[in-house]
């Protein structure tokens, strides 16, 4: 199964290793933001941060599952969020965290934390 992870920035190295822990148990993760750490010299900040949130957009449309990282207030997350929700009904949404606002209801499935929601994907 392809797994797109939506979280904030900051956490994009604790992110990482949970994406590991993702293709460890066999499944793929389409979001390459995680990897990302800086912008191409020739590219200037719009042009840089255009290419980027495209590259997000078609990465989340392409899992069939969205998993959302609650732990962060920052906004982005919830745009891939939106992007699966566009979808609904036609990829998995797991929410890792608690619910901070009425679509994060919409979830198919809501883990406390990442630890439950790998042994969960494990048993997929």
């Amino acid at each position: 199964m392809k797994i797109y992870v939506a979280g904030s920035f900051v956490d994009q190295l604790d992110l990482r290793q949970k994406a590991d822990l993702i293709w460890r148990t066999g499944h793929t993760v389409t979001g390459t933001w995680l990897q990302e750490i800086t912008r191409l010299p020739h590219l200037s900040e719009v042009e840089h941060t255009r290419k980027i949130a495209i590259k997000d957009l078609t990465e989340a449309r392409e899992a069939d599952l969205i998993v959302l990282d609650n732990r962060q207030s920052s906004g982005g997350k919830n745009v891939e969020w939106g992007i699966a929700l566009s979808q609904f009904q036609c990829k998995l949404l797991v929410l890792v965290g608690q619910p901070s606002n009425v679509f994060h209801y919409l979830a198919d499935y809501t883990f406390i934390d990442w630890e439950d929601f790998i042994i969960w994907l494990a048993k997929r």
